[in-house]
């Protein structure tokens, strides 16, 4: 019994992949491998929360979090911090005739999943924030594009923090509406 305990122990310890946790800095810098890249000087901080455009009645909302420890790669390879987030659309927004006319958060039941964030970036200064999005929202609600992501925050000293919001797709084609702003002033208001 002994050494089936001391053969189950030492198939353990090989097949068990130590992580090195490492600054998020350093991302693509050698080997990714076996790698936890955390976010140890707080880049994301700056990022985190609720932000809005104001145009009109229409309110254009981002709510952002961090995802911590992500496994990235299939098979997974390696381990990241990230940026996750989802949008609103909303005309008279806190109002009481308030209509939220695009959500990101949306239920598939076909799949009988439920879309938590389209939004997936990371930032490796604690001034600009990149990534890419999943407008599940585009063509009118019915279909989705993808686009690159830019944040970069405008005066880092100032409050309110507000930061430019660019959005770069692929060309739409002639019936496609991307649905949401892809440059634009957002302000920090949570």
């Amino acid at each position: 019994m002994k050494k089936i305990n001391i053969f189950i122990l030492l198939i353990l310890v090989v097949t068990c992949k130590a992580q090195t946790i490492v600054n998020i800095n350093t991302y693509n810098n050698g080997n990714n491998y076996g790698k936890y890249f955390k976010d140890i000087d707080n880049n994301f901080q700056s990022f985190i929360g609720t932000w809005e455009s104001i145009n009109g009645n229409i309110t254009f909302r981002v709510v952002l979090s961090k995802d911590e420890q992500m496994p990235m790669g299939s098979p997974v390879k390696y381990y990241m911090d990230r940026i996750g987030g989802s949008f609103q659309i909303i005309e008279n927004a806190n109002m009481p005739n308030e209509i939220i006319i695009h959500d990101s958060i949306k239920y598939y039941s076909i799949s009988n999943t439920t879309t938590n964030s389209v939004i997936y970036a990371a930032s490796y200064g604690s001034n600009t924030l990149g990534g890419h999005m999943e407008n599940n929202c585009a063509n009118n609600g019915d279909d989705f594009i993808t686009g690159f992501l830019k944040m970069n925050i405008i005066n880092p000293t100032s409050l309110p923090l507000q930061v430019q919001w660019n959005i770069k797709t692929r060309p739409l084609q002639a019936q496609e509406t991307f649905n949401i702003p892809i440059n634009v002033i957002l302000t920090k208001v949570d």
